[in-house]
């Protein structure tokens, strides 16, 4: 009964009417305002409420990582849900391509962020947001219609800090954040299966915490490690994971590979998107093969 919504003008693309209409005293509209939202939202953690501010990760971060800044700083517990992340669609152009957010949260003392897989695991993330975590979270949420695997369709659970193997392999393990790319990385496991090459997916909601046991097992005996993400690859997910395991020592002679934006997202329908960044299928696949069998 202490859980209020804040919303920035997003009432409609952030799916809270429901709570809207149900919950009229526990929902505050704050209108284009980011800023304002999350300073108000940071006094009322203080003052014991739970408030989940809501807008699109584009907007969300980038203008209110001062606000956010401040709340981690008093130790107020404040769920942040970004909708519309990632660099699709990529219609509506670079201003809404939420492909940097990641790295802003990434400096945010406290922050634990969860990119959940399906719908399934929003619910199991938010549930955890609120009632285990007791420091702050970050949601980052996929908004457009999105293809699934029969693996990915049946994910049902969230363990704290682990994923899952949604594609065993023996000799390529690469690791995928964020239902579209866990689909994606699906489809060029299959074509690498194709050219012979055996290779294990390993989806997770955890961006930036990870149960280094649990990622070992998974791992297993492969020879090589690749990430694939919704986001730039510098200071993304796949570089928290990369960072981890080097200094675990889990990446002796073992090939690394980083695979997400290294520019600038261009706009457009959501395929030619994923074409002019090498993000389709065959592309991933190339890219995997190729780093494989260099000497």
């Amino acid at each position: 009964k202490n859980l209020v919504a804040l919303d920035a003008d997003l009432v409609l693309d952030t799916g809270l009417i429901p709570f809207k209409e149900k919950f009229p005293d526990r929902f505050i509209e704050c209108g284009i305002a980011e800023q304002d939202m999350v300073s108000q939202a940071g006094t009322m953690a203080l003052s014991g409420l739970i408030p989940i501010v809501h807008s699109f990760a584009c907007f969300l971060i980038s203008r209110a990582s001062e606000q956010i800044y401040n709340n981690a700083s008093q130790n107020g517990k404040v769920i942040y849900v970004g909708s519309l992340s990632g660099v699709l669609p990529g219609g509506p152009g670079h201003s809404h391509q939420a492909v940097r957010d990641i790295a802003g949260m990434l400096s945010m003392p406290g922050m634990t962020i969860l990119e959940p897989l399906n719908a399934s695991q929003v619910n199991h993330s938010l549930k955890w947001a609120v009632e285990e975590n007791n420091e702050s979270s970050y949601l980052r949420l996929t908004s457009i219609p999105y293809e699934q695997s029969e693996s990915l369709k049946n994910l049902n659970s969230l363990v704290y800090g682990q994923g899952h193997v949604i594609t065993e392999g023996l000799e390529i393990a690469l690791i995928v954040f964020g239902p579209v790319f866990s689909y994606l990385a699906s489809e060029a496991s299959s074509i690498l299966q194709n050219q012979g090459l055996s290779v294990k997916v390993i989806a997770t909601p955890w961006i930036n915490k990870v149960d280094l046991e649990w990622l070992e097992n998974a791992i297993g005996n492969t020879s090589m490690i690749a990430t694939l993400e919704n986001h730039y690859t510098e200071s993304g997910a796949g570089s928290v994971y990369i960072s981890k395991m080097a200094s675990s020592g889990l990446l002796k002679d073992k090939k690394v590979l980083s695979i997400g934006l290294d520019e600038l997202p261009v706009c457009g329908r959501n395929e030619e998107v994923l074409d002019f960044h090498g993000l389709l299928p065959m592309q991933i696949a190339e890219k995997i093969s190729k780093c494989f069998k260099k000497a």
